[in-house]
């Protein structure tokens, strides 16, 4: 029961948190999930509302793992324990750091890691010394470059949602936005469904220069860009 405890708070690790809800009771639990959590059923009434919501996902999504993926949570989780205290802190911090990103670049960064974890050991092994032999301002450009390539990407996905007639428009107006502009309009189409962007779209394109400037400056700054 130990190990099933100290697996549940690795899978917490990995899949990430949600915010602070309702409390949730025990007896309220599934019964995979209160299997899974049984070790804290005693002290369950006293955990924070967030931990409790965390623990619950962790048991979700360990109960939705094939026996190959429990093995690997538990080798990952091993890894883990070995790490030095200073080297834990810092894998905290970019977590934090992860989280605080757009949900697309979030998606783009998850899929740059599957790929990554599906190379071989050795090329692995080469890229991460690749990595830590680069200064802070090489980092940092490296960095830069995989944002603008994401928003690259989130232009193009853009365009592909645009009727062909209205693409070249389209594409003359995009290129005129100011890299904050691009970013509230980008902000702004996450939030609207299918019909909504459309709707947005055509809004866009029967405005004025002028008249699109200052309604794009009327939506709501991205909160992880400063305002302009």
């Amino acid at each position: 029961m130990t190990s099933l405890r100290v697996l549940c708070c690795a899978l917490l690790l990995v899949a990430g948190a949600v915010s602070a809800g309702d409390r949730i009771r025990f007896e309220d639990l599934t019964p995979a999930e209160q299997g899974v959590l049984m070790p804290f059923s005693e002290q369950w009434a006293s955990l924070p509302p967030e931990t409790q919501q965390n623990l619950r996902l962790g048991a979700q999504r360990w109960n939705g793992m094939n026996p190959q993926q429990k093995r690997d949570a538990a080798r990952r989780f091993g890894d883990w324990q070995k790490l030095p205290d200073t080297e834990k802190r810092r894998v905290r911090e970019r977590y934090r750091a992860f989280r605080q990103l757009p949900p697309d670049q979030q998606q783009r960064l998850r899929g740059a890691y599957q790929r990554f974890q599906q190379l071989p050991p050795e090329q692995r092994a080469q890229m991460r010394r690749k990595f830590e032999r680069m200064s802070p301002g090489e980092r940092r450009a490296w960095l830069e470059g995989m944002r603008a390539e994401q928003q690259m990407g989130a232009r193009e996905r853009m365009l592909q949602q645009i009727p062909a007639g209205q693409r070249a428009a389209m594409q003359e107006m995009v290129a005129r936005f100011t890299p904050a502009e691009r970013q509230r309009v980008l902000a702004r189409l996450r939030e609207l469904g299918p019909e909504e962007r459309r709707a947005f779209h055509d809004k866009l394109l029967a405005m004025g220069v002028e008249e699109r400037i200052a309604f794009i400056a009327t939506l709501p700054v991205p909160e992880d860009q400063p305002a302009r």
